[in-house]
């Protein structure tokens, strides 16, 4: 039986961004002897940050870092993972995307997002901190009426956008005005990806329809043929709910919503949801949402072994492999059971399965594991 208790607590991004230095320690030998301690990395952190932020920037920073080296903040304000960049002094986006994705278990940055696509340019041109914030805040009024989402939902715009604009076009600051200038370029950009949402959504159909008056309204309909709307009330509840057919069992609404004091990084009220399917809610998915359709999702039948998503769960390489895959495919930090509380529940809940039926089906290893992971979600609903 697991210990609830190991899973209510977030952990910090601290361990990340030392594991980072630790890992790239040669980009640091001028500047941290090695072994370095925590209270070593601390110093030098903020004592890059004063050399490159101003003072007003500096002090949040500083506050920010020193909160997260003693343990009483877990992550940092997206505008402080910004400065962290430089206060680590990369000098590519490449290097920002390991640090976010591998180390920090955050989504990469995006190239859909104006603010983004300007600070993953930078640090490929090697601008300094000031003339990025100056590029940012110069845009600033395009960067605030963006839409939520893109008003198309194809797949690869991002990834051709930075390509194309990043790779290829963009080779100095100059060019990258010249290119953000281009009122047909500022039309891309989002505060939302299309990558993760149909990630997400990859088991239903969407529709987009427009009213008379320009609003957006996103349809669901299942991949079987059926002409009938799949209500999002009732895909809110297999999602969250980890609703079974099969068994009929779920998670209540009251259950999801307390879920989501738990793990705020992962489940959504109905509402929020709501907000989420419609694109009117300007937030990430995270790897852990899509890790609860994923399961469910993820192909048993061995006349399937040539699909993508075709794992076979008795084999625990093979699936924490598979797993990672996909996520990395669409842009999302591969797992961490180490540093996030969410997808050490998943892998614990996973092993402990495993453990107790060692011998029964592929498909039916899935229903025990989903069977399982209820009714841990459920105890730690009602803690």
């Amino acid at each position: 039986m697991l210990n609830i208790n190991n899973y209510l607590t977030r952990n910090s991004i601290w361990p990340g961004i030392f594991s980072y230095v630790s890992d790239h320690a040669e980009m640091y030998h001028s500047t941290l002897t090695v072994p370095f301690t925590d209270d070593d990395l601390l110093k030098l952190l903020k004592k890059n940050a004063q050399e490159i932020f101003f003072k007003n920037e500096y002090d949040p920073f500083r506050k920010a870092i020193t909160a997260l080296r003693k343990g009483s903040a877990d992550s940092l304000k997206k505008e402080n993972l910004y400065r962290l960049c430089y206060a680590l002094k990369l000098d590519s986006d490449a290097q920002a995307q390991e640090l976010f994705q591998h180390h920090l278990h955050q989504n990469e940055l995006s190239a859909r997002s104006l603010d983004e696509f300007i600070l993953m340019a930078a640090l490929k041109l090697h601008l300094s901190w000031k003339d990025a914030l100056a590029l940012r805040q110069k845009y600033t009024l395009l960067i605030t009426p963006q839409p939520t989402a893109p008003r198309t939902l194809e797949k690869g715009l991002t990834a051709e956008m930075y390509h194309t604009a990043i790779n290829e076009k963009i080779q100095d600051i100059g060019g990258l005005i010249c290119f953000l200038d281009d009122p047909d370029n500022l039309a891309f950009f989002s505060k939302t990806r299309n990558t993760q949402y149909l990630a997400l959504f990859d088991d239903i159909a969407l529709e987009i329809l427009y009213r008379n008056d320009g609003e957006q309204i996103i349809n669901l309909f299942p991949f079987c043929g059926d002409l009938e709307k799949e209500t999002i009330q009732r895909y809110h509840l297999s999602l969250f709910g980890l609703l079974s057919d099969d068994s009929g069992d779920f998670l209540t609404m009251q259950e999801i919503s307390s879920l989501c004091q738990k793990f705020e990084h992962v489940f959504m009220t109905y509402d929020n949801f709501c907000m989420l399917v419609q694109r009117k809610r300007p937030t990430d998915i995270s790897s852990g949402t899509f890790m609860l359709n994923l399961l469910k999702n993820l192909l048993t039948d061995e006349q399937e072994m040539e699909h993508d998503f075709y794992v076979d769960l008795l084999d625990p390489e093979e699936f924490a492999e598979v797993c990672d895959d996909i996520l990395i495919y669409f842009e999302f930090p591969a797992l961490d059971p180490a540093h996030d509380n969410f997808e050490r529940l998943l892998m614990d809940v996973y092993t402990e399965t495993l453990d107790d039926h060692p011998n029964v089906s592929n498909t039916r290893f899935q229903e025990l594991y989903l069977q399982n992971l209820r009714k841990y979600l459920r105890t730690i609903a009602h803690a």
